[in-house]
């Protein structure tokens, strides 16, 4: 909150006129599930992001996700960049089955995104062999 009053100001003596704010790496409530660290850090950056909307309330202010891996990859970077034009919008809370703890449900999405990854790191693999 500081470093963007700062730099607010420090534009502004340049004549950079600024109404928008990009906060980056918002974990959003609806995607905390069972985590009681991701809920003590939901209600702790929702202290500083009140204070953005009291400090800036005449500026446009962007949230952009906490991701659970980088944006690498031109294809990721259009994807992740459309956030900048249309507010987030987190995906549903994953259901919980009858036998299902948060920490399965945590492994389980962590397999899923790994096979995708194996997935595509596969075609990417047989695209660089097609092109031999």
């Amino acid at each position: 909150l500081y470093e963007t009053e700062r730099l607010v100001q420090e534009l502004a003596k340049f004549e950079i006129d600024t109404h928008n704010i990009v906060i980056n790496q918002v974990i959003f409530p609806d995607v905390v599930g069972a985590s009681a660290l991701l809920e003590a850090r939901v209600r702790m950056q929702q202290k500083y992001l009140d204070q953005y909307y009291d400090l800036y309330e005449d500026f446009h202010i962007i949230k952009m996700p906490l991701l659970e891996e980088e944006v690498r990859g031109v294809p990721s970077l259009r994807a992740f960049s459309a956030n900048l034009l249309q507010p987030y919008n987190p995906p549903p809370p994953r259901q919980l089955g009858a036998g299902d703890s948060g920490r399965e449900a945590a492994l389980a999405a962590e397999v899923a995104a790994l096979k995708a990854r194996v997935s595509q790191l596969e075609q990417e693999l047989a695209a660089a062999k097609a092109g031999k």
